[in-house]
């Protein structure tokens, strides 16, 4: 269950990881403009990972309301 405050939180948390992811990738392309060919993959790594672990958040958040709107 948990309050209205934890449900705010849970449901909007999982933008801060598509927000990273994007800021990630600004870095990478960055990176790699300046020739940093190597930290730009490193970056565009982290930006692959933060925006999966998003998605996956988002799946969880979604099966978690559905489930709660069956009740």
């Amino acid at each position: 269950m948990g309050s209205a405050s934890q449900r705010l939180v849970g449901r909007n948390f999982n933008w801060i990881w598509f927000i990273g992811a994007a800021a990630w990738f600004v870095d990478a392309a960055l990176s790699m403009r300046r020739g940093a060919l190597l930290a730009g993959l490193a970056n565009a790594a982290v930006s692959a990972l933060f925006l999966a672990v998003g998605i996956l958040f988002r799946r969880q958040a979604r099966r978690q309301t559905n489930r709660n709107q069956q009740r």
